[in-house]
């Protein structure tokens, strides 16, 4: 009888020091958000870093990206449509150098916050999302590209 109450004893230590760990490791705030939640939906620029400035889109400029589930992105760099392909790893985000359509842009920032968007993109290395937002960032984990979710 005393054995039974031992194993049970060691037993109920050990399933309270799992849901502590449990406990633990989800409140440290440090878990990758799912690469799934990004994928197959259209994103927009909310900011993007220009060397020390930091750029906006206006009306009726709007710059977006869609990570397909396939290792493709997509979208608007203001102006011009692009396409590149990705690799994603965990929290860690490559994207390759991007094809962009050519065209005239005649709207006030369009080809500086194009400029930027599409630049920003080869210094991508890492990802996160923050308050529903996509962050990218850069090596230093410097954020340089931030996007929301585009109004469906």
């Amino acid at each position: 009888m005393r054995q039974v109450k031992h194993r049970i004893g060691l037993l109920l230590a050990l399933v309270a020091l799992a849901s502590l760990a449990a406990c633990g490791t989800a409140s440290t705030g440090n878990m990758t958000p799912d690469w799934g939640s990004v994928t197959d939906q259209e994103w927009q620029l909310v900011q993007v870093i220009d060397g020390n400035s930091t750029l906006s889109p206006t009306p009726p400029v709007m710059a977006t990206a869609t990570f397909s589930s396939d290792g493709m992105v997509s979208g608007n760099a203001g102006c011009n449509q692009y396409s590149g392909s990705y690799e994603q790893a965990g929290s860690s985000l490559g994207v390759a150098q991007l094809a962009m359509t050519r065209k005239m842009c005649i709207a006030d920032n369009a080809m500086q916050i194009e400029n930027a968007f599409s630049g920003a993109f080869v210094l991508v290395s890492s990802w996160d999302v923050v308050d529903g937002r996509l962050v990218l960032k850069d090596s230093d984990g410097d954020m340089v590209i931030e996007l929301t979710p585009a109004a469906q």
